[in-house]
């Protein structure tokens, strides 16, 4: 969109080149005449490809495609690889603008100053880009959800927010970026095109090699220095508080790190122009099949366009090993999208390469590709559905809305901005003004939208419900306070039914103080807490006998009653550390920005998601933790910052019935100091309890009651482990605890005695959950047999517009009767509830 004008001035090829004479030579006159007597080539029927480029349908795609790898990172279409790779587009869209802005000069040279160039090019892209900027200032003041300050919004008023990494990621109209970028270029347009207008051939090829390798460098400097390839993960969207976070945000939007590709865009026009002089000199024509150019043209295209859908499908081809969220970017793949931008535009006076000729059939969708992209968020603000949506519903509502834009707002806006150079120079500082005084003016509705709650029972058939568990906190610190109770464990034993969970809530503070850097200096700064209160909840229910609690447990699945309902939990106020001190004052996490002098401070106040089993003798409670200051140095990272992660903890002898009682809780010592441990699978066997530490490969570890815990066992499951190698982006980790299930004439496609346990898999690209149950073995080296599909756990956000999720926290079985309880969204303790015939189905494979 940003270069279409420039082509649009372009005085139209005739279909008709004129000839070019062979040159004589005084001793070629026989063979001339040998010549004449060769029946004439074959001919091509097709107009010639002049400086109009059939790029239309090329950017409607390229747009379509940035939409929806937006999408995917939200976590709100369907986990398809392909969709990932929509952020590789954008640089695409520099190198057209210099291709196509560089071909018309060289047709048509223009004496413009550098500034007149950049006004008279503004038309294609500000005009829309500062009308979008409007109704998303509003809708971010009614929602609440607008980040931008008023110096950001003062700099993007004037294009100017990709130049500040401050800027960049807060800007309203964020995925604008690439405009901000667009107008530098622009500037040096007309002196860059002096320097380039008279480089020859062999000049050209050396420079667009250059360029062709200057992103490997992201993959190779790193490689020398041997540190990761992807060293750019550690870097959170919004952060700019340590140099790493600054270069990723450059690397990522700055205009200097993308010069390189609007240049190879202009090499490509030089390029076309030498080779279209090469190609009209030789003796076949430009209109026949003998002239090599037209065969090789028809596949430069093709190819490139394979290349990118290769890349973008194969999994195997390992994109973590090369940095590709980085290096992709930047632009690891130029060969690949130059071959698609020059093999469309075909040489000037040759016939069109058929692809081309197709694809300039859709010329008239690069009208609405500008507006496909600029407006996607605010039409997703728009669309009505939460949480998953429905893509191609989606992209029509899209489609027609670009439509309609296009032609009522976008069209308009440029002719008025075209007609009135003097009334250009007013909008930015108009537009600034507008944010000024919004900036000051209250929110105008909610600062937080509300989020529903999910159906109090959902019945998925005769033989399965999922329903809210219906638990009660005894310390009465409920909904209207902010907690929740979440990730229940139940653990059924005889006549009696003991509910373990977490109390949660979420807080921030803010206060001046001090911060202190590792080197000891003091500095006054503004601190920011965001706290995570934590407890653990205990409660239990004793039933007459243990037949009727059998009975009850049968007659389950096919009610929408909870046989825990009401049940109130209340907290284990007797755990203790090692050495007797209450479970409090744990290591927390640490960051600091500079830029503003902020602290931003983790802080969680107690341990979570505990796991509760049974030996035969007493009971046991894993749980996961931040280590407890009284008992541990706490850990920091290679900048000197706090930066603690959970640590796996057991608790042997507690009793349900005294919660005051003082248990003491001991690390495992198998676990790292330096890895967040949890989801750790406790199971008992003969009268032990044991671990799944991971279950790829599944590692069994021991547990002592002092914390002393070794590896035992190691066995591998092909099918998980191939499923990690083609998605690496997907993270295996186990849930809940494991039963022994010994009910063969249930489990008919496993009819022997096995643990029953789960796993989940979490895809850290879109942040979403898939939870699976899996047997194995019922002795050493407990080998896993099989993996169920998954199960239909309900999710929900734990944030207005976030991703929803569930996450399994226990497992229990009774009769015929199978509890998955879980948390949903970290609002709800909910329970999915099946017999154990119905469960057995998961495991059906075909």
């Amino acid at each position: 969109e940003a270069a279409k004008s420039e082509a649009a001035e372009e005085v139209p090829v005739p279909h008709q080149v004129p000839e070019v004479p062979e040159p004589v030579k005084p001793s070629a006159a026989p063979k001339v005449e040998e010549e004449k007597q060769i029946a004439p080539a074959r001919q091509i029927n097709i107009r010639v490809a002049g400086n109009k480029y059939p790029l239309g349908l090329a950017r409607f795609m390229g747009s379509t495609h940035v939409v929806v790898g937006h999408l995917f990172a939200k976590g709100v279409t369907e986990p398809i690889y392909f969709f990932g790779w929509g952020f590789t587009w954008v640089p695409w869209f520099f190198m057209l603008s210099g291709f196509v802005l560089f071909s018309a000069y060289l047709k048509n040279p223009k004496e413009e100053t550098m500034i007149q160039y950049v006004m008279r090019r503004s038309t294609t892209i500000y005009p829309l880009y500062a009308f979008s900027l409007i109704p998303a200032f509003i809708i971010g003041k009614a929602y609440g959800t607008m980040s931008a300050e008023w110096p950001t919004l003062l700099a993007q008023s004037f294009l100017l927010q990709a130049w500040v990494p401050h800027f960049t990621e807060n800007a309203l109209q964020m995925h604008c970026w690439f405009l901000s970028c667009m107008v530098v270029y622009w500037f040096f347009f007309p002196p860059m095109s002096k320097a380039l207008k008279d480089i020859g051939l062999l000049q050209t090829w050396l420079l667009m090699i250059f360029f062709f390798f200057l992103p490997w460098l992201l993959i190779l400097i790193p490689l020398y220095t041997h540190e990761e390839v992807d060293w750019y993960k550690e870097h959170d969207f919004y952060q700019t508080d340590s140099y790493l976070d600054l270069g990723v945000i450059m690397l990522k939007y700055h205009p200097i790190c993308y010069f390189h590709v609007f240049i190879l865009g202009m090499l490509l026009a030089k390029l076309r122009q030498l080779l279209d002089v090469h190609a009209r000199s030789l003796p076949h024509g430009c209109f026949s099949w003998r002239n090599p150019y037209n065969l090789v043209l028809q596949f430069i295209a093709p190819l490139g366009y394979a290349g990118v859908f290769i890349v973008f499908s194969d999994q195997d081809l390992d994109a973590k090993a090369w940095g590709y969220k980085l290096s992709a970017r930047v632009s690891v793949l130029l060969p690949f999208q130059a071959m698609i931008l020059f093999g469309l535009a075909g040489l000037p006076s040759l016939p069109f390469p058929l692809f081309s000729y197709a694809f300039s059939m859709m010329d008239f969708l690069e009208n609405y590709s500008y507006a496909v992209y600029v407006f996607q968020f605010l039409l997703y603000a728009l669309w009505p559905q939460t949480g998953h949506v429905n893509l191609p519903l989606f992209l029509v509502f899209v489609y027609a809305s670009a439509y309609i834009i296009g032609n009522c707002i976008q069209q308009p806006l440029q002719k008025w901005w075209a007609a009135h150079p003097n009334g250009q120079l007013a909008v930015p500082f108009l537009l600034a003004a507008f944010f000024m005084a919004g900036c000051f003016c209250p929110t105008f509705g909610e600062s937080v939208p509300t989020m529903e709650d999910l159906p109090r029972v959902i019945r998925l058939n005769e033989a399965m419900v999922d329903m809210d568990l219906g638990l009660t906190d005894a310390g009465h610190v409920g909904p209207g306070e902010g907690a929740a109770i979440i990730n229940p464990s139940v653990l059924l034993k005889d006549d009696e039914v003991i509910v373990l969970a977490r109390r949660h809530r979420r807080e921030t503070r803010q206060q001046n103080g001090w911060y202190e850097a590792p080197d000891g200096e003091r500095t006054k700064a503004v601190i920011i807490e965001q706290v995570w209160h934590s407890t653990i909840l205990m409660g239990s229910q004793k039933f007459r006998d243990q037949t009727l609690v059998t009975q009850m447990f049968d007659h389950w699945p096919r009610s929408n009653m909870s046989l825990l309902g009401n049940l109130s939990l209340d907290s284990w106020d007797g755990l203790s550390t090692k050495d007797g001190d209450a479970w409090r004052d744990l290591c927390v996490v640490e960051r600091w920005i500079p830029s503003n002098k902020t602290l931003m401070r983790l802080v969680v106040t107690g341990p979570e998601d505990p796991k509760i089993v049974t030996t035969g003798t007493g009971y046991e409670i894993a749980f996961d933790s931040q280590p407890p200051k009284s008992v541990t140095t706490c850990r920091r990272n290679t900048k000197g910052m706090l930066d603690s992660v959970a640590q796996m903890y057991l608790a042997s002898g507690v009793q349900n019935t005294e919660r005051w009682r003082p248990t003491r809780a001991y690390r495992l010592s198998y676990g790292s100091y330096d890895v967040a441990e949890k989801n750790w699978i406790p199971f008992v066997y003969q009268g032990k309890t044991y671990f799944v530490y991971t279950p790829v490969p599944h590692v069994i570890v021991s547990a002592k009651e002092e914390g002393e815990s070794k590896m035992l066992y190691s066995t591998t499951f092909h099918p998980l482990h191939q499923l990690r190698q083609k998605w690496p982006q997907v993270e295996i980790r186990g849930s809940a605890q494991a039963i022994l299930v010994d009910a063969p004439n249930l489990t008919q496609n496993l009819p022997r005695p096995h643990y029953l346990a789960l796993l989940h898999l979490f895809d850290t690209s879109t942040k979403r959950y898939a939870h699976h149950a899996y047997r194995f073995q019922h002795e050493p080296p407990f080998m896993i047999l099989q993996v169920s599909s998954q199960l239909p756990l309900s999710e929900a956000a734990a944030t207005p517009n976030g991703v929803a999720f569930a996450f399994a926290s226990g497992l229990a079985v009774k009769g015929n009767t199978v509890l998955v309880t879980y948390g949903a969204g970290d609002r709800e303790a909910r329970a999915l509830v099946m017999t154990m015939e119905k469960l057995d189905a998961f495991f059906h494979c075909g």
